[in-house]
């Protein structure tokens, strides 16, 4: 979709559109306005710009089930949300939190890039970090995105352009993964409501909770999952996270793996005239032999075939 109109009341009709019905007044009353709006993406996820290339001050009610993040990409803004009012400027993105009653100005030169995500789909991340249900509503703090979260934010609205190629437009399921990522990035990286109890599960777990997942993962068999073992501990995915980091310097997953690995290199060792690398890799939870193969003799040091056929000429 896009746009180009000097009409202010065709402007707020597509812009209602794409977003939400407003308000829009013109602030210099004999200068009107020179809209610009390019609308694309499926409608939950929009990705839009949108410049008017004049003062407006809009008022945009509470915001209805819209999680809007606005970028800058020139002149400078304000926006108010309930009793917070914030300046930003080129370069700047500002999360807008839905429902609360907003009201935003721009200036002359103000020109947006902005794109929404689904409120339900980023308090369902927020919960699974936190490893419960939300007791309110996921709120972000209305300040501008700090540096870091800003260059990683930018080079996800330049993959975004790149799939609007036809040739390249990214399936449902696809998409809802890169959102879920986009999700998963602000949660972490920019302050909200839930902040605190995410830098309470920062801290280190207990070493013993390692253990206790370690144990799970050699006694409940190849095919227990990460998930499993959190919730078998009655920890969130989180949690279960910055332990294995902070104790063994990787991840559950990768963790689990190194299992696995020792389980088939035992297997190998002490092999039977009926043992294969096929059977002993599917028996360790490694359907795809190729990539079993590499992981092995990546932390092996030999493939498993090496190890095989050494056992069986009596080196091992």
């Amino acid at each position: 979709m896009r746009l180009m109109t000097r009409d202010l009341q065709e402007a707020i009709a597509a812009v209602s559109d794409v977003y939400y019905p407003h308000d829009v007044k013109v602030l210099e009353s004999n200068r009107g306005i020179d809209a610009v709006l390019e609308a694309s993406g499926a409608s939950r996820q929009q990705f839009v710009t949108l410049r008017y290339a004049a003062p407006v001050k809009i008022d945009a009610g509470t915001f209805d089930n819209l999680l809007l993040f606005m970028t800058c990409v020139d002149g400078a803004a304000e926006a108010r949300q309930g009793r917070i009012s914030v300046h930003w400027g080129k370069g700047r993105t500002l999360p807008l939190s839905p429902n609360i009653s907003s009201q935003l100005t721009f200036d002359r030169q103000f020109c947006q890039k902005s794109i929404r995500l689904d409120k339900n789909l980023a308090e369902e991340v927020c919960s699974r970090l936190i490893g419960r249900a939300l007791d309110v509503p996921l709120r972000f703090r209305l300040t501008p995105f700090s540096a870091n979260l800003e260059a990683a934010w930018r080079q996800a609205l330049h993959l975004i352009r790149a799939f609007e190629d036809p040739d390249l437009s990214l399936a449902p399921h696809a998409w809802k993964q890169f959102e879920e990522f986009l999700g998963i990035l602000v949660v972490e990286a920019h302050p909200h409501n839930y902040s605190d109890v995410l830098r309470h599960l920062s801290s280190a777990a207990d070493p013993r909770l390692v253990r206790e997942a370690e144990h799970l993962m050699q006694t409940g068999g190849p095919a227990i999952t990460v998930g499993e073992v959190a919730k078998a501990l009655r920890v969130s995915l989180r949690s279960l996270e910055l332990g294995f980091r902070e104790a063994r310097n990787m991840t559950p997953i990768q963790a689990h793996r190194r299992i696995r690995l020792n389980a088939a290199r035992e297997a190998l060792l002490n092999s039977t005239p009926s043992t294969s690398v096929t059977s002993v890799a599917m028996s360790c939870g490694f359907p795809h032999l190729a990539r079993f193969s590499g992981y092995y003799q990546q932390t092996f040091g030999e493939t498993p075939n090496q190890t095989l056929r050494r056992c069986r000429s009596g080196e091992a």
